[in-house]
This record gives C-alpha cells, structure tokens and sequence, in this order.
C-alpha cells in the first residue's frame, strides 16, 4: 500500500463508524476485521485521541486544525474525526477547505465524512459524487456510500450494485453485499443484490449473501436459498445456506401464524 501500514486504507470508516452513535472527544473507534488489512488480525481498539496521540498531535483546537494538513492522510483523517467528535462546529469552514485540498481519495472521504457529521451539505455533495466515481478505489467509494445512507439518502445504492456485479476482488464483493445489507432504507435492493450473490463463484460471497439475507429476514428469498443448497460445493457455504434457511423458516412461520 502506497503510504505503508501506518495508513491503512480504510481508516475513515472505521474510526468514524462510532460518530453513527458517540459524538464527542472520547468517541471510540470500532475495528472490524476483515476492513483493515487482509490477512492481519484486527488492530486494538483506540479512540480518536490516541491515534492523534500516537502521532504526537495535540489535542487542542489550533493543533488538530493543523493537522488537517499534515503529510500523513491517516493523520488529516484522525484530526477531522477529532475535530467532528467534539461537535466543533465553528471550524466546519477549515475542514470543507482541507477537503477541497485532498488528493488522497480515502481521505476525501474520510474528511468528508466529518464534514456531514458536522452538517456539511457540501460534504455530503462530495460523498455522492465519490460513490459513483469509477475512478475511485472501490473501498473509498463503499466507505461514502455509507456516510451517505447515514443521511438517508439513496443516491449510492447503485455504486454498491454496481461494485458487487464488477468488483474482480471477492473480498471487496463480500464488502459491498455488507454495505448493501446496512444501507438504510433499501432493504429489498439490499435481499435482491445478495440473492443473486448466491451464484457467485467464490465460495466467502455466497457466504455473505447468505448470512446477508438472514440478517434482512428476506423470507422470500427462501425458495432461492434452497435451490443453492442443492448446488453448492463448499461445506462451509452449505452450513452457512442451511443455517439461513433454518431461521428464516422459523420467522416465515410465525408470521403465518
């Protein structure tokens, strides 16, 4: 990876995943494997004020303004988490400017990311143009299609379909068919995408799909999940489509009932 391991790609999301529920300075981060790094275990769990400090960055209003502007993006991400943690609404102008400034594409969207916690429509602008950009490292354009649900706003929706069906990485198909299940309000998108993800040649993707659909209690998709019980190959697969098919078997009846 272009900046080493003190980078890791996806820092925004997954530090700034805890603005979702925690808006001030004690904010914690919330490392999910496998986001941060293929085949590394989860880091320690760290706030947003000990990453600046594991930096050497002050905590301190004129300091983490500073830092916006740092040379290390996992730096200029930490300092807008930070400054968006503590509600710091009167430097919204400082972070839409360093937004404008990035290059890095992840930290586009991380910065942007503080920004809409802030309040910023500009940011969230941002983030819907980025969601879409071809251009964009998939992993960048999931990270603001989940700051945009956040909103509850549909406009990425597509850019998460469109990852899952081209996407050649497995692992970032899995990313997205999450993405898909967590976006807010687009619950029967969400069981469409990981239905037909049932077919997906790789074994981790029909996983996901399945587990997906049972955590979006997609009964309907029942009659879908046993015909791919009847095909697959992968045991590991089977279980998890077994497992799916039990529970929402389970559900469907109560609902008959």
């Amino acid at each position: 990876m272009a900046n080493g391991p003190a980078y890791i790609a996806r820092t925004s999301f997954l530090l700034l995943a805890s603005l979702l529920t925690i808006a001030s300075a004690s904010a914690q981060v919330a490392p999910l494997a496998p986001r941060w790094l293929a085949g590394t275990p989860p880091p320690p769990v760290e706030t947003f004020a000990a990453g600046l400090e594991r930096h050497h960055i002050d905590l301190t209003e004129p300091a983490l303004l500073e830092a916006l502007a740092d040379r290390d993006p996992e730096v200029r991400s930490l300092a807008a988490a930070q400054l968006a943690a503590m509600d710091d609404h009167p430097v919204l102008p400082q972070i839409i400017r360093a937004l404008e400034n990035e290059r890095d594409p992840q930290t586009q969207v991380n910065i942007a990311g503080a920004a809409t916690w802030l309040g910023s429509r500009r940011a969230l602008d941002q983030l819907q143009l980025l969601c879409q950009d071809t251009n964009m490292p998939s992993t960048a354009r999931l990270d603001a299609a989940r700051y945009v649900s956040n909103k509850e706003s549909a406009a990425c929706f597509s850019a998460i379909e469109q990852i899952e069906r081209t996407e050649q990485d497995p692992a970032i198909r899995v990313l997205a068919i999450e993405s898909a299940t967590d976006y807010r309000g687009q619950a029967d998108k969400a069981a469409a995408l990981a239905t037909a993800a049932l077919a997906d040649l790789e074994p981790s993707v029909r996983i996901a799909a399945a587990d997906a659909l049972r955590h979006l209690r997609a009964t309907r998709a029942i009659p879908s999940l046993t015909r791919a019980l009847e095909v697959d190959g992968d045991e590991t697969a089977r279980e998890h489509l077994r497992e799916t098919i039990r529970i929402l078997r389970l559900r469907s009846a109560r609902q008959d009932d």
